[in-house]
């Protein structure tokens, strides 16, 4: 366990960076352990100006980190890095901190995919210790610098090769539900099984998952899409049963009836998405195994249409 001062940063105060990183900044305020909102543009400076407001199961706090920046020589060197950018910024984000990340540094990943270790090694061969993760909460921006957690759980899991017990420790003291597992590709995959399809066929036919509940067709389809993921994960050594494709199905209920997936929403908004890693990573390395995928190509060309 460390003893000194500890740096954690919190990489993109989106919906996911701002669940994760109210409660911590809450807790360790003036403490020895300092969260770092690592963010730009309106972002930051809405937090900087008037903290982070964050709103939680009918209550609404207003938080200030130790710092709010968004540049490299003033953060320093982190002990943690907490990555909870879409997948697509990964990359270019990395390149920009990398003056703050050490052989040390233990980076954290909460991105919807199940390549994330690849992805940051594309830009940091050597630097770091990563431990892939995964979060099972719906938190949307309602505008920049105001964060609503608006359903799941909440619950963080993740592995790597170390356990790094200390970290998991003070995570789980900051008010975060999180959990080291030695078997993290099954959780991420079996996450995945439920992410990628929802995201897919709620924005190829623009209906919210109270909606596609009710439509068997679509749930039909969303099955079969469950199944090509299932055969995927099986050529990369990782069991995912028919149990499992109806845990993941029945998840629909635990959200809200208006409940849209975050690729849904950044097709409505316009905004760069993550149709790359939930939907094209699916055709490309399904192809790649001689797998068919006549129900996400469907779903693929609607989206694209």
């Amino acid at each position: 366990m460390k003893s000194d001062t500890i740096k954690i940063g919190i990489l993109g105060i989106g919906g996911i960076g701002g669940f994760v990183g109210a409660p911590l900044a809450k807790k360790y305020k003036d403490t020895n352990t300092k969260i770092i909102f690592i963010c730009r543009g309106e972002t930051k400076n809405a937090i900087q100006n008037e903290g982070l407001t964050f709103e939680s199961k009918g209550t609404k706090d207003t938080i200030f980190p130790d710092l709010v920046s968004d540049n490299p020589a003033e953060i320093g060197i982190l002990d943690v890095l907490i990555i909870t950018s879409k997948s697509y910024s990964v990359n270019e984000i990395l390149a920009t901190y990398k003056d703050c990340i050490s052989n040390d540094t233990i980076i954290i990943t909460l991105q919807n995919v199940v390549n994330a270790r690849e992805i940051i090694r594309e830009t940091l061969p050597e630097l770091g210790e990563i431990m892939e993760g995964c979060i099972y909460v719906a938190s949307n921006v309602k505008s920049p610098g105001h964060v609503q957690h608006v359903g799941g759980p909440g619950k963080i899991f993740v592995g790597g090769q170390k356990e790094n017990k200390w970290l998991i420790d003070l995570l789980t003291a900051g008010g975060l539900d999180i959990t080291y597992v030695d078997n993290i590709n099954q959780i991420l995959w079996k996450k995945y099984l439920f992410v990628a399809p929802v995201a897919g066929i709620t924005s190829a036919y623009n209906v919210t998952f109270g909606q596609l509940l009710e439509d068997k067709n679509l749930m039909h389809i969303l099955e079969n899409m469950m199944v090509e993921i299932q055969s995927l994960a099986s050529k990369n050594n990782i069991s995912l049963t028919k149990e499992d494709i109806e845990t993941s199905k029945d998840l629909l209920t635990k959200f809200p009836f208006e409940s849209k997936s975050s690729l849904q929403l950044d097709f409505e908004n316009n905004n760069q998405t993550e149709k790359q890693f939930l939907v094209d990573y699916v055709i490309e390395n399904c192809k790649k195994h001689g797998i068919p995928t006549p129900f996400y190509e469907s779903v693929n060309e609607k989206i694209i249409s």
